[in-house]
């Protein structure tokens, strides 16, 4: 069949054209905007109706999703595979999130908050990267140390510092936040991360000491969060 209709010395032939040499821009959204667009009412789609107990029919409805109360840490998971009847893909597009002041205060279903209520406000404090496809993938992490505020990141059993931004890639899968009134401040001093040292191995995470960032810190929330977000090495394989 395919020497019917597919030749191999024709297929080489072809003219390229001039449009095939501009490179295609990488697609950035907001965060924000994407918390908006999930809060905001929609319409179910006619695949997709509502069953309603009154007139026993089915209905297009819609819905709305509103929060109540916010939580001590929060867990965003980013959509980045994508599935239909007929392509299956990952999606690489740049989601820009903040490291600080995520504002949750217009996603709360109570608009007006009392004396001693939690803030609604965010910083981020670990990132899960996914890197491949489908089919498989590499799994890194960024994550903040809350004794000095350095950030670090996590790649098998290679541990380096890092910048803040070099944080937000189109590589981000999982964001992990913590409320404001939660995080405390840095008490001790920020390692030397000058250029020459940012490439090199994080030495003052590596012994378990009670200054250091160890896995022997059961009650880090941020070292919880680091660990959730990263796994030494996954192979994720699909028939």
């Amino acid at each position: 069949m395919k020497k019917r209709f597919y030749n191999e010395n024709e297929a080489e032939k072809y003219v390229k054209h001039g449009s095939m040499e501009v490179p295609q821009q990488q697609t950035t959204v907001q965060l924000q905007e994407c918390i908006e667009l999930f809060t905001t009412m929609e319409t179910l789609e006619e695949e997709n109706p509502w069953y309603c107990p009154v007139c026993k029919k089915h209905q297009l409805a819609t819905k709305k999703l509103d929060l109540w109360f916010l939580p001590e840490v929060l867990i965003i998971h980013l959509k980045r595979f994508s599935y239909t009847k007929f392509t299956r893909e990952k999606l690489d597009s740049i989601v820009d999130f903040p490291l600080r002041e995520l504002d949750f205060s217009g996603c709360l279903l109570r608009k007006s908050q009392s004396n001693g209520e939690p803030p609604s406000r965010y910083d981020l404090i670990a990132v899960s990267n996914h890197y491949g496809g489908l089919r498989d993938g590499h799994y890194t992490s960024y994550a903040r140390n809350k004794d000095n505020g350095q950030w670090y990141y996590f790649d098998d059993s290679k541990v380096t510092y890092a910048r803040e931004d070099q944080i937000v890639t189109n590589a981000a899968y999982v964001l992990f936040y913590q409320r404001q009134d939660k995080i405390r401040k840095p008490t001790l001093p920020a390692p030397n991360t000058s250029p020459a040292s940012s490439s090199q191995p994080a030495n003052d995470i590596t012994s378990c000491k009670d200054d250091d960032i160890t896995p022997c810190k059961e009650d880090d929330a941020e070292l919880g969060a680091a660990a959730a977000a990263s796994s030494s090495y996954v192979t994720m394989e699909t028939d």
